[in-house]
């Protein structure tokens, strides 16, 4: 099978039967390259199955590849992959590589690991349905990570019914879901930071669901900062002894988040973490069990491939600050998201903490009442 949108770092020669799964380049695959993206690790290659994969192998998913990843996880560009259905756009990241498997065909599920929305923005620049589950139910073992304390493994598809018979090898203790009508609202606050045709496309969704509107329980921008800085520090945490011996051979914007890492004291990292438990917090606490928070999955439209900023209204931003300005709120209050496109607009379905199960079952029957009308 050819790769014509290069997706992929290492193939199966021969697949076998059942779905297709195609694995982000940080999670373990045994036999294939796990290089993370980086040309320091370009010829390392996982001894065993990450327990996700192991899971899902015994379902009956048959691996296709492990696929490219900005490196480490760092960025949201992926920017050697094709987007197979906007080839003019960028195909998002840092899970780029399985984004662009799933949408040009090659596979039928895509793993990849977020961090601040690394399966939740190439889902949207890829029309994908995608999901992030509640942190700590994620099954971790046999991934390379960007940030331990961030990061969860997600997947993403075509479809709802494609992905739904993946999700309970993907979450721990996958249950049945109850059928409790949702309480539906959307995140107002944020409406300040996007687009007016985002604002414009995401109001009737709103209105048809009956959403009401929501405050921000914790500061973003302080958030935002420390969610940064704690990320880079974890990466350094990482990688130190390949960064140590080789950091010719870390891509530019990995090499950036490191060497800024080692400018941070463990006063500063200890401030962060206290503003980041503050805001997961306060997140949980204001998410009733019975509540789905809408918000768009970007603040703006999708960017042209190699974009290096995107302006979001009138303030220019670094790419991955404009990609993620929707999403990594929800890496740090660690809640389960489903993303899906409705009427041309990624959009995004927030969770309380472990209800998983009964989000994506909901989320599945709202967006089916929307696509209905």
């Amino acid at each position: 099978m050819t790769d014509p949108f290069n997706a992929f770092v290492d193939r199966v020669a021969a697949p076998g039967p059942g779905p297709r799964l195609a694995v982000k380049d940080m999670i373990a695959v045994a036999g294939l390259k796990q290089t993370a993206g980086l040309p320091v690790r370009a010829e390392r290659r996982a001894t065993q199955d990450a327990a996700v994969v192991a899971r899902l192998r015994r379902a009956g998913y048959a691996v296709v590849g492990t696929t490219a990843t900005d490196g480490a996880g760092f960025g949201t560009m992926t920017a050697e992959v094709v987007n197979p259905r906007h080839p003019e756009r960028a195909v998002g990241g840092s899970s780029g590589g399985s984004a662009a498997a799933v949408a040009g065909g090659l596979a039928d599920v895509g793993l990849g690991t977020d961090t601040g929305g690394s399966v939740r923005i190439p889902a949207a620049y890829c029309d994908l349905v995608a999901f992030k589950p509640t942190n700590e139910r994620g099954a971790m073992e046999g991934i390379l990570p960007l940030s331990p304390r961030f990061d969860v493994v997600g997947a993403m598809a075509r479809t709802f019914g494609d992905l739904a018979p993946a999700l309970p090898h993907l979450v721990d203790r996958w249950a049945e879901a109850g059928d409790a009508a949702p309480r539906v609202a959307f995140a107002a606050d944020e409406l300040a930071d996007v687009d007016p045709p985002v604002a414009a496309a995401f109001a009737p969704i709103c209105a048809r669901l009956g959403a009401v509107p929501l405050g921000n329980p914790a500061s973003y921008r302080t958030a935002a900062i420390a969610h940064s800085d704690l990320v880079c520090a974890d990466g350094l945490s990482v990688h130190r002894a390949d960064w140590a011996a080789a950091p010719d051979r870390f891509p530019p914007v990995t090499a950036g988040g490191l060497a800024y890492a080692e400018t941070l004291s463990e006063a500063h990292l200890a401030e962060a973490r206290e503003v980041c438990d503050a805001a997961r917090e306060a997140w949980r606490a204001a998410m009733a069990p019975d509540m789905v928070l809408l918000l768009p999955t970007l603040p703006m439209a999708p960017a042209d491939r190699g974009a290096q900023n995107a302006t979001v209204r009138g303030e220019t931003l670094p790419i991955t600050n404009a990609n993620i300005r929707l999403t990594e709120m929800f890496n740090i209050a660690g809640l389960p998201v489903v993303v899906a496109p409705v009427e041309g607009l990624s959009v995004q379905f927030v969770g309380a903490a472990g209800r998983d199960e009964w989000l994506f079952a909901t989320v599945r029957r709202l967006v089916e009442r929307l696509r209905r009308r």
